[in-house]
Order: C-alpha cells, then sequence, then structure tokens
C-alpha cells in the first residue's frame, strides 16, 4: 500500500470517528438541555443562589404563568407545561435518533406540529377548553421532537454519516 493511501485512510478513519464524536456531543447537549426544566426545581433549594441562578434562567424563555406550569417535586418547574413538552421532546428526539426525516418531511412535521400547537393555543386562549397540562406537554413535545430528530438527522447527512 502506497504511503499517500495510508495517509488518506488514517485521515478518513479520523474523520469518522470526530464524526462521531460531534454527533455524540449533540445528543448529549439536547438530552442535557431537554431534562433541564425537569431537574431544576429538585435541586434548586439544595443549590441556593446557583439554582435562583440555574432557574431564572429561563424567565427569558417562558412566561412562567402559576396556571400553566406544572410542579416537581412541590416545586414549579422553570417554564411552562408547554415549553416543559418542548424541553423533553427535544431530550427525546435526540436520545432515540428517529425517525429520521428527510428535508422535506421534516417540513411537513414542523408544519403539522405547530399547527396542533397553534390549534391548542388558539382554543385554550378562546376559553373553548381550560389549561389541560397534558395537552401542553403533548404538543410542545411532538414540536421538540420532530425538531430534534430533524436537527440530528441534519447533522448526520451534513458530515455523510448513514442515517
Amino acid at each position: 500500500m502506497p504511503v499517500g493511501s495510508r495517509s488518506a485512510n488514517r485521515w478518513e478513519i479520523e474523520r469518522r470517528r470526530n464524526d462521531r464524536q460531534l454527533l455524540w456531543m449533540a445528543r448529549i447537549s439536547f438530552m442535557i438541555f431537554g431534562s433541564t426544566p425537569w431537574w431544576i426545581p429538585l435541586v434548586k433549594e439544595p443549590l441556593g443562589p446557583l439554582g435562583q441562578v440555574l432557574d431564572l434562567g429561563f424567565i427569558l424563555l417562558c412566561h412562567r404563568l402559576p396556571e400553566r406550569t406544572l410542579e416537581v417535586g412541590g416545586q414549579l418547574m422553570p417554564v411552562c407545561s408547554r415549553c416543559a413538552g418542548i424541553y423533553l421532546g427535544l431530550g427525546l428526539g435526540a436520545l432515540l435518533l428517529w425517525p429520521k426525516p428527510t428535508i422535506a418531511q421534516t417540513r411537513w412535521a414542523l408544519l403539522a406540529a405547530g399547527l396542533l400547537m397553534l390549534t391548542d393555543v388558539v382554543t385554550q386562549d378562546l376559553g373553548i377548553h381550560p389549561v389541560w397540562h397534558p395537552t401542553r406537554l403533548a404538543t410542545g413535545a411532538l414540536l421538540g421532537w420532530v425538531a430534534s430528530s430533524a436537527l440530528m438527522a441534519a447533522i448526520r447527512r451534513e458530515r455523510g454519516m448513514p442515517l
């Protein structure tokens, strides 16, 4: 085997290893990010000022209305139930890496998930139904899942990795 081809082969092996590491870092980041609102209420008090900072980090991301927010361990979550669903979906989509949508499928899936969420928002805000945490969680999780699955599939496509 010529010296140049060994070097190219080594380079290709290194590139594939780096691609796998990139995908794992993205997945782990999304899983941690997606789980954060679910565990912050449990550690907020024991961590003292650091717990307060973690909680307040979400203040710009969500309205945090108490009647629209779930409790975990007797403490309000740092986001409403719909946003909690989005975070959950982001984490689960990265964890499971399924489905692996094409770009066209992603567009339609995001549109469908967004319309379902918008329907829930509008019907709730018009007083057609009260705040239903299960539908808020479900529509948020669906949107987060689609977005996360699409992003992970896009990373794989961009890096030439098998879906």
